[in-house]
């Protein structure tokens, strides 16, 4: 009964862990509010009561974001560390994961599929949820072991199995809905065929090139009447979206003496816990705050960086580093990631005899205090005070520390920002205002940051001006591609009509070059040629002997001859075939999912509600 009793006691955890999963794929369908018709006629939707609306049914804030805030909660118990970007992504993971949840839960009801009592059952027992298998009372010798967990099954106790069941009603329908698309896709023979000579079979090659850049005469130069036909002739290329243009200045959360000073304290009393005999791996799984010593269970990684080079470390940690010995220990060495302290296990030279050390840390970060975070943040409110009293100029004046910055013209999906990162709250803000307007102080990863929106500029077409010289460059690039093409059908026809060979017909032409016997599979790349659609399929049809018709790629035209491909391998074929099918089928398979799902969405009416909450 001991085993039994932990088994229960670990079910605990997993039954918990299960019921997150399990409000996180409950169908949306019943848990969406109903459609407000009157206002929906005329295009309105209280913010409050709807956060999404998806085909007239409202998605309420409560329930996007304790979502949100379940996701968020499930990586900080992984170690994972958040921050306004990490906030960011999961709300939009939330959002796409929402409507998609609700799209799949209106095309169940409309195909009538539902799940029996037996099918749950069936499932239970044979195809168990993955976060079921990786419960260690399941495993034997790190595998999960099916007899133990087929004996828990056959021994409940009251009704400890119930939330697992309801967790597999949910997902079990959307299952066979997408099973049901998946019996669609198809793999012929000769895809399976094609996709083992791709990855298995070397072809070598003659080559005959002509780069596209070889061609620069005076035939090529531009006149400003070509210029402006192709600019007339194409102006859908020249489209701009509106674009705005900021300033901003930056408070840098940068931490102070007090701050240091605190994790300075952390550092000595671990290094007077080594001298007393501690073990560093030990006081790394207790100290140190690298989310990468953390393995997927929770448990510490005793600081393991691994091997590594030189090169591969940022300057002082490196310096530090290389300079022990086996088995020392360093001093505290300071980065912008905070204070560490390392430890060599070896050293070995690598196979081009550079030096390699395996090392291990204990990293502490440099935490801003909640005194310094508010000092920093009255500094750009004080600003903020200043520019309301004297204007953005004269505040600048009157504070010369601070320091104006231009930003880069943002678009209204700009999510990245240099300078600051990743910080869509500026096009929130630049797409919102009217030009002249100063933003509130706002918090990116850098520290305190305000905002001017300095000028806007409306969509529209780019002007000629502007694009001159791209469209010079695009008319030469074109002229050249048309130079090389009627260079490799020239020369195509003396190799097939005057039996010219390829090495003599780039002796006499210094705007070709010859490749002799170059080897590679399809799934590589050729020497100059890389490895392009055309030729892969073009080589994939030819026969040993056979010159293919010029071929375009990337940077010119190539004239081919198929010298030889290595021999079929028929017994090796019968052995990775099966599996080729597999993955051509999941993939073909998963890539028609995820285009239906897609399809879904583009014929919704979905009304976003997100821009009134952040």
């Amino acid at each position: 009964m001991g085993i039994m009793n932990a088994m229960r006691t670990r079910m605990k955890v997993i039954l918990w862990i299960l019921l997150i999963l399990f409000i996180g794929s409950m169908s949306v369908g019943g848990l969406v509010g109903g459609a407000d018709i009157v206002n929906q006629l005329f295009g309105r939707v209280d913010p409050s009561k709807a956060i999404i609306v998806v085909n007239g049914s409202s998605i309420s804030p409560d329930l996007f974001f304790s979502q949100v805030d379940q996701r968020l909660q499930q990586a900080r118990s992984q170690g994972i560390e958040y921050d306004q970007s990490r906030i960011d992504i999961e709300r939009e993971q939330v959002y796409n994961q929402i409507i998609q949840s609700y799209l799949i839960d209106h095309e169940l009801k409309n195909r009538k599929i539902t799940v029996s009592d037996d099918e749950v059952y069936y499932e239970l027992l044979n195809n168990p949820p993955s976060e079921i298998k990786t419960i260690p009372d399941f495993m034997t010798n790190g595998q999960f072991d099916d007899a133990k967990y087929q004996l828990a099954l056959q021994n409940p106790q009251g009704d400890e199995w119930q939330p697992v069941e309801e967790y597999i009603r949910q997902y079990l329908p959307s299952q066979k809905l997408f099973n049901e698309i998946r019996s669609q896709v198809l793999v012929s023979e000769n895809e399976i065929m094609d996709e083992y000579i791709i990855n298995n079979i070397d072809f070598t090659i003659n080559a005959l090139i002509i780069n596209n850049n070889n061609f620069n005469d005076e035939s090529l130069k531009t006149t400003d009447k070509e210029i402006e036909d192709y600019y007339f002739l194409n102006k859908d290329e020249f489209k701009k979206n509106e674009e705005r243009f900021l300033s901003y200045i930056l408070w840098e959360n940068k931490p102070s003496k007090n701050d240091t000073s605190l994790t300075e304290s952390t550092v000595k009393e671990i290094l007077s816990r080594i001298d007393s005999g501690d073990k560093f791996e030990d006081l790394a799984n207790e100290f140190s705050e690298d989310p990468g010593n953390l393995l997927q269970n929770g448990v510490g990684n005793n600081g393991d960086l691994g091997w590594f080079g030189k090169g591969q470390m940022v300057k002082s940690f490196e310096d530090a580093a290389f300079s022990l010995n086996k088995g020392e220990i360093s001093d505290p060495v300071q980065t912008n990631f905070g204070i560490h302290i390392i430890k060599v296990n070896d050293k070995r030279k690598n196979e081009n005899i550079e030096d390699e050390i395996l090392a291990s840390h204990i990293l502490l970060k440099i935490e801003i205090g909640p005194s310094t975070r508010n000092f920093i943040k009255n500094k750009a409110t004080q600003f903020i005070f200043d520019v309301e009293d004297f204007g953005f100029d004269e505040a600048l004046n009157r504070n010369p520390n601070f320091k104006s910055n231009k930003l880069p013209p943002l678009l209204k999906s700009s999510t990245f920002v240099p300078g600051l990162a990743y910080f869509p709250q500026a096009s929130k803000f630049a797409f919102e205002s009217t030009s002249g307007s100063i933003s509130q102080v706002l918090e990116a990863n850098r520290g305190f940051v305000v905002l001017k929106l300095d000028s806007i500029s409306p969509e529209g077409t780019k002007e000629i001006d502007l694009v001159k010289f791209e469209i010079g460059n695009t008319i030469k690039t074109n002229k050249q591609k048309e130079k090389a093409q009627e260079l490799a059908l020239v020369l195509y026809d003396e190799i097939i009509d005057k039996n010219e060979s390829m090495e003599n017909l780039s002796i006499k032409n210094k705007n070709s070059k010859f490749l002799n016997q170059i080897k590679s599979k399809l799934n590589s790349s050729f020497e100059i040629i890389g490895k392009e659609q055309s030729i892969i399929g073009s080589l994939l049809a030819a026969e040993p002997g056979e010159i293919l018709q010029p071929i375009n790629f990337s940077s010119g035209t190539v004239i081919i001859k198929l010298v030889s491909k290595e021999k079929f391998n028929e017994d090796d074929w019968k052995i990775k075939k099966d599996l080729i099918k597999n993955n051509l089928l999941n993939t073909k398979q998963n890539q028609t999912i995820t285009e239906w799902v897609e399809g879904l969405k583009k014929e919704a009416k979905i009304i976003d509600n997100r821009k009134f909450y952040f």
